[in-house]
């Protein structure tokens, strides 16, 4: 039997990664995700597939994976090491199908048992955007923009953009894109590295401004004669998409072409193609991330179309198949989502009619929600009654769907900065903090009233890195406050975990909102449930069970997403695949709706309840007395 992979690349800005998943067309049939063959090929995890359910659409097949450590952007600048980048993603599918082939062979090594790779997707962390010339290569590094772009240039252009345009238009702006002004996104970075006059020189070679994940496809599919789009997706977290008609906002292009600096270019033989919309003079066309363009689904060409020797014809051979699916990339927080099982409103399991609310927790923390809210059938029309609530962004996913919620750039950091600080970093004396601190809460949790005594009224504010949901407050910093001689190291790790649940709670209590008040596309939830992911969050249940209590809701560990983001981006695939193939069947976009693997559920208790109250107004209090000493620029 004929067995089919998917690869799924996960571009994130400390590491790249290439993995391999094995997709199941599914059946009215029973079935399994495992197989018995002399391959010993597996799901990444037993618990993935269950017997009172159909196999899963992917499992992830073990020891078929490769990561290559990269710090992907320059600290503070946001600027891109787009060239180190690109040979990272290229060596991991180097990597990765090599490690296929072995896992094909017999075990005699003396035959390959049948397979094909049948499709290839990206996560990318987001927003990342390459300026590009007029042969599709990368100019240089100055002239790239990420999220990460904290620089004085850039935070000038915002408050110039805030004075000149002023509150009401920002507010329009707002709402079209999703996302508020800041530095964290393209308009405000193109337009300072526009208005730059020592890179008059390189913007005069720029032609068009791409993606990551484009441009990979561009190479691979044989440098085709025409633009390449971008997806919905990518483009969304630029903050330069109207998220509603999935079209470049107009008034943000023109702010942008109008710069000093901008070299116009009028593309006269540019293709149009009914999959993608027409391109801007410095932005690419759009589409989403499973367009049908013929280029992307015939298998890597064994020429370019200049003629010349496409390099990866031979370098993988797998990838010259027909039909072989080129699928643009998406963000790495619509795929986390995803990969979680956060896809939407369940119709399965615990319970029906929930919505679930991915809250993850790394070195940054992020609480997002999909929701349902297609495009209109007729282009540029805005048939959404959404409206975005101060302090939260929301992207789109793809044509169905789009991913509403806030981020923190500090989560985890904060512990591992005061295990730092307080020299906590061997793992026994950071363990002996953490049970005191677990001790004082399991006091308060059954001693309701005792908050001061057990805490030591020590309040922090976690903006280590400035602030992004979910006041965007530039220059934003970090404080400590209630310090006194009786102060222990785990009042101080206390008050960390308790600021950065604080701030998520203030994002998790937006969402709420939005989902209870608000019927989306016809749907509302009869309640909200938490899905935690994140290292931070899955081996501290000190912290999950401090969320649960600050949210009011339950929060729960599943078993069966590991390595979310790259499992977003295979399921995101298949379904695309699975609904190519088979028309009726159940895996479309409006719902890739899994049952829950629930490995431990943490519920809120009611006697904290007023304690976590006291906590926010104490945090909410601080923030506004030091604000006014920020740097306001």
């Amino acid at each position: 039997m004929m067995r089919s992979f998917l690869l799924a690349i996960d571009a994130g800005s400390s590491s790249i990664r290439c993995t391999a998943y094995e997709y199941h067309r599914h059946h009215s049939g029973g079935g399994s995700g495992t197989h018995d063959d002399k391959t010993n090929l597996a799901p990444l995890s037993s618990s993935s597939s269950s017997s009172t359910h159909s196999p899963p659409l992917v499992t992830a097949v073990k020891g078929v994976s490769h990561a290559i450590p990269l710090e992907a952007i320059v600290p503070n600048t946001g600027h891109i090491r787009i060239h180190e980048v690109l040979a990272a993603i290229d060596n991991c599918v180097d990597e990765t199908l090599k490690l296929l082939r072995q896992r094909m062979l017999s075990c005699d090594l003396t035959h390959s048992y049948p397979h094909q790779v049948v499709a290839i997707g990206f996560s990318t962390f987001v927003m990342n955007f390459v300026a590009l010339d007029i042969h599709g290569d990368p100019v240089g590094e100055v002239a790239t923009c990420s999220y990460a772009c904290n620089r004085d240039d850039v935070v000038e252009e915002c408050q110039r953009l805030r004075e000149s345009l002023g509150a009401e238009t920002l507010h329009e702006m707002y709402q079209r894109s999703g996302t508020p002004l800041h530095t964290s996104y393209a308009l405000p970075q193109l337009r300072a590295f526009y208005g730059n006059k020592d890179n008059e020189a390189i913007a005069k070679t720029i032609d068009k401004w791409s993606t990551i994940s484009s441009i990979c496809l561009y190479r691979w599919s044989g440098r085709p004669q025409i633009q390449m789009p971008i997806s919905y997706s990518e483009a969304s977290w630029t903050g330069m998409l109207n998220f509603r008609t999935c079209s470049w906002d107009d008034q943000m292009v023109d702010l942008v072409e109008t710069c000093d600096g901008v070299v116009q270019y009028t593309e006269d033989d540019l293709l149009v193609d009914e999959e993608y919309t027409e391109g801007v003079d410095l932005l690419p066309p759009l589409a989403d991330f499973d367009a049908a363009l013929p280029f992307l689904r015939e298998g890597t060409p064994r020429y370019n179309d200049d003629g010349s020797e496409n390099s990866y014809w031979e370098r993988w051979p797998e990838l010259r198949s027909y039909p072989m699916h080129l699928f643009f990339g998406v963000g790495d927080g619509a795929a986390a989502n995803i990969g979680s099982k956060c896809s939407g409103i369940s119709t399965s399991e615990y319970p029906v009619g929930s919505q679930r609310i991915a809250v993850t927790v790394g070195t940054s923390a992020a609480a997002r929600v999909c929701l349902h809210l297609p495009l209109s059938l007729y282009p540029g029309v805005d048939e959404s009654n959404i409206t975005i609530p101060p302090g939260l962004f929301c992207y789109r996913v793809h044509r169905d769907r789009i991913l509403l919620g806030g981020a923190l750039t500090d989560g985890g950091s904060v512990v591992e900065w005061a295990r730092t600080m307080l020299n906590l970093q061997s793992n026994e004396s950071f363990d002996a903090c953490l049970g005191q601190v677990s001790e004082a809460y399991e006091q308060e949790r059954t001693m309701a009233g005792s908050f001061a005594s057990m805490h030591g009224e020590v309040t922090m504010i976690p903006f280590l890195s400035g602030e992004r949901s979910t006041g965007f407050r530039g220059g934003a910093k970090g404080c400590i406050s209630g310090l006194t001689r009786e102060t222990t190291p785990s009042h101080v790790m206390y008050a960390c975990l308790e600021s950065v649940t604080l701030r998520i709670c203030c994002i998790l209590q937006l969402i709420h909102e939005l989902c209870t008040s608000q019927s989306i596309s016809g749907q509302k939830p009869n309640q909200c449930i938490i899905v935690a992911s994140g290292k931070a969050l899955e081996r501290n249940t000190l912290w999950r069970q401090m969320l649960a209590d600050c949210s009011s809701m339950d929060v729960v560990v599943d078993d069966g997403s590991s390595e979310g983001t790259s499992r977003g981006v295979a399921m995101l695939m298949a379904a695309s695949l699975q609904q190519s193939e088979f028309s009726d069947s159940f895996a479309t976009f409006n719902n890739i709706d899994e049952p829950l693997n629930v490995s431990g559920i943490d519920r809120p208790s009611a006697a904290v309840s007023d304690r976590w109250k006291i906590a926010k107004l104490a945090q909410e209090s601080l923030i506004e007395a030091i604000a006014p000493t920020w740097n306001k620029r």
